[in-house]
């Protein structure tokens, strides 16, 4: 598997955040403010090698926390927000779901954080994706949204 970096969102991560979230009907306006170059956003896309070229398979972006924008919690998760970083719409194209592409696309922003000096990432999930997270280390935080069906959880980057 390769993974490219970019500083916005490249179609091949729309279309697979499209496939991947179309599904659910509570979801969130798709794309943002943190989709355009000169967000501050890093935006990964993972590539899965054939032997006629690659296919792209799973995105996902994350950014330093600066307490503004619609993924960035309240601040009972923020803290002072040093060193936080969110991760956010991690997909995975929905025919290769289950083989551990997300998971391998999650360590590596979590490494790329850790590289900027980032302590802390955090991510916003629906309820039934918190198991997920918690096998990967991450906690579930108090702040919770939707009556409970959404929420942040935080993970210690040491």
């Amino acid at each position: 598997m390769e993974i490219r970096a970019y500083d916005h969102a490249p179609e091949d991560a729309r279309a697979i955040r499209l496939a991947a979230f179309t599904a659910l009907a509570d979801v969130r306006p798709e794309f943002d403010r943190w989709d355009g170059p000169g967000s501050g956003a890093v935006h990964l896309l993972a590539f899965l090698r054939l032997s006629d070229g690659s296919r792209p398979a799973a995105t996902c972006r994350f950014y330093a926390d600066s307490g503004t924008g619609s993924d960035s919690g309240s601040d009972s998760v923020r803290g002072d927000r040093s060193g936080r970083y969110v991760i956010a719409r991690l997909a995975v194209e929905p025919t290769l779901q289950g083989h551990g592409i997300g998971t391998r696309l999650l360590a590596d922003a979590e490494s790329r954080i850790r590289r900027v000096g980032g302590r802390v990432a955090a991510v916003h999930a629906a309820r039934d994706m918190f198991p997920y997270y918690e096998r990967l280390g991450y906690a579930p935080t108090a702040d919770m949204y939707d009556g409970g069906s959404h929420g942040w959880l935080a993970k210690a980057l040491d």
